[in-house]
């Protein structure tokens, strides 16, 4: 159960589902639709099955414990568990109506409405029960006053069709996607790590597992080559004349001033492109960065269609670098926040 809370929350926290940034000028403050994509890969779908799963664990455990036990439980994990469930409820729902309404769908956007109150309203009928626990115990340790700047507490605007009914939609199927892959974390193997920690770590990232490149205290790379420390990965035959390469790494600052946050990448040996992630603090970017607990470089690369296979090389600049996603596109890659699921290579094509 932790699993899961703590996974769903990697990809983005419950109090960061209004997409608003605190502190901020006019143009990038207020809530906002989320990135999740209802149309592409199933991606909001699976968000908040994830979460109607996750909730429902926490109810068994939490029934299934002696009368006594149950408040103890549900302040330390229950109520969190559900009130991030309801909270992914409202701003996905409230999302849902807004694309309903702009493709003239009132019925499918009534319910959709709906669904967004009733999350909100199970927010505060969680709280008060908090609250109320063991005669007020923890009352005031949870509330729903508006924040000083912070948003994400309140109902987001929803478009109500007045005499129109509702009808629950019957939302889009996943279905595999084509000419883009994001390739399995697991499958990238370490080369010429030359007394560097190059691992797969788990329970971290936006699939709870990611590579890290060499320990942080570890030397630097003066030069990245296709020589360096590295981690490859095979791909099959694509049928393109050059791909996209979308780097999902996890922010850090470097190690002590004077060091660089360097990674290198190579396609089929060719000479490394090189992110050096090097944000300024309280920058939009910095901010993005934080909300979505990821740094997300691109790189375009040439390819040689006629080749049965290619490698893949992540190379080592800066020890420490984690990289947590990795999509290759050669032109079918959708708008979503997190991309296409992961895709298994065929032992065949590796």
């Amino acid at each position: 159960m932790l699993d899961l809370y703590y996974r769903l929350a990697w990809s983005r926290k419950p109090e960061f589902m209004g997409w608003e940034r605190e502190w901020d000028d006019k143009a990038h403050t207020g809530l906002k639709d989320t990135e999740f994509s209802f149309q592409h890969y199933g991606e909001a779908q699976q968000r908040l099955t994830d979460y109607r799963s996750l909730g429902t664990l926490a109810e068994l455990v939490m029934n299934q414990l002696p009368v006594a036990q149950r408040p103890s439980f549900f302040e330390m994990a229950g109520y969190p568990m559900l009130a991030a469930e309801q909270m992914n409820r409202k701003f996905l729902m409230a999302q849902l109506n807004h694309d309903y309404s702009n493709r003239l769908m009132p019925q499918e956007a009534n319910w959709a409405a709906r669904q967004s109150q009733e999350a909100f309203d199970s927010i505060a009928a969680l709280t008060k029960l908090y609250n109320e626990q063991f005669d007020g115990k923890w009352q005031g340790m949870m509330e729903l006053a508006p924040g000083w700047c912070a948003l994400y507490q309140q109902m987001p605007a929803l478009n109500l069709h007045d005499n129109e009914g509702e009808q629950e939609p019957l939302l889009n199927q996943y279905s595999e996607p084509e000419r883009v892959t994001t390739l399995p974390l697991s499958q990238f193997k370490p080369i010429d790590a030359d007394g560097h920690q190059m691992r797969l770590v788990n329970g971290v990232g936006y699939d709870w597992q990611v590579l890290q490149l060499g320990e942080p205290n570890e030397r630097p790379i003066a030069s990245i080559t296709t020589n360096a420390p590295r981690f490859e990965c095979q791909l099959p035959r694509i049928d393109a004349d050059s791909v996209t390469i979308h780097l999902y790494t996890i922010p850090f600052w470097p190690l002590c001033k004077g060091r660089q946050f360097r990674i290198g990448v190579s396609l089929d040996e060719a000479a490394p492109q090189i992110f050096d992630h090097q944000p300024k603090e309280y920058s939009l970017q910095w901010k993005d960065e934080v909300l979505r607990n990821s740094a997300i470089a691109t790189f375009r690369a040439p390819i040689d269609c006629a080749k049965s296979a290619h490698t893949l090389s992540l190379l080592l600049g800066d020890p420490g670098m984690m990289v947590q996603k990795v999509i290759v596109d050669w032109g079918g890659l959708q708008a979503s926040y997190l991309g296409p699921q992961t895709t298994e290579i065929p032992k065949s094509d590796r």
